[in-house]
This record gives C-alpha cells, structure tokens and sequence, in this order.
C-alpha cells in the first residue's frame, strides 16, 4: 500500500520517482513488486519514463531556457517587500519569541542565559530535560 492511496496503487510521486531512480532500495523493491501484479501501474510508469525519455530529447535540442523578465523582477523584489510590510507595522526587529515548534522563545542574550541555566539546573536535579 501507499500512502494516500486506499486501493493500494502507486501515487504520482512514486511513480515519478521510481522513474527517476530517486526511491530507496526498498521502496523500490516494493514498487516494483506492485508492478508485477497491477496493470495500471504498469502502464503509469510506462507513461511517467516517456514523458522524461521526451523531455531528455527536448532539452538536448533547446538552448537555454529563460524565465519572463516581469517574473524575475517580481521574484527579485519579495524580500523587499517583506521587509516594507514589516517596517510599516511597526515590528521589523521585533519578532514575536515563539520558534517554529511554537515555544516560546528568550529575546534576549540574558534571558537565553537564564533559560539555559535553569534546564541545566533541571536536568542536573531530576536527570531529564523538559518533556
């Protein structure tokens, strides 16, 4: 079974990547199994090697490709803009404290030292860290 998948088939992304030999030795072991037994599959992956057998021939005979000016322009000014939106709301330098696993962060140098201290202090009197 895949994941995603309640029939069992190979979903698009297995049946590109085992196209594009990205697949671990036993993921690719088990897709080729599936292979054996599901006609649809087959006839997926069969599809999926030519459409890259046609875009390996496309690309030989392409020179290089080029994205759109106003594309590139408008890639290029994001980190400005964000950094226009942040300073018209008043809090360009002053991030919130909360990492990305959603705890709270110390803002500053002191805090961090205390915080450290503390867990140090913890781990050292109960011999485990935070839960």
């Amino acid at each position: 079974m895949w994941p995603g998948n309640d029939v069992g088939h190979l979903t698009t992304e297995a049946v590109a990547a085992l196209v594009d030999r990205e697949l671990s030795a036993g993921a690719e072991s088990r897709a080729k199994v599936h292979l054996v037994h599901c006609s649809d599959c087959r006839e997926e992956v069969r599809a999926q090697r030519q459409a890259a057998a046609r875009m390996r021939d496309q690309a030989g005979t392409m020179s290089e490709v080029h994205a759109p000016g106003a594309l590139l322009d408008r890639l290029t000014g994001i980190p400005a803009s964000c950094g226009e939106r942040d300073a018209a709301s008043g809090d360009a330098d002053d991030h919130d404290g909360v990492g990305l696993d959603g705890r709270r962060r110390p803002e500053s140098l002191g805090a961090r030292l205390s915080t450290s201290v503390r867990r140090m202090l913890r781990v050292s009197q109960t011999g485990r860290g935070r839960r």
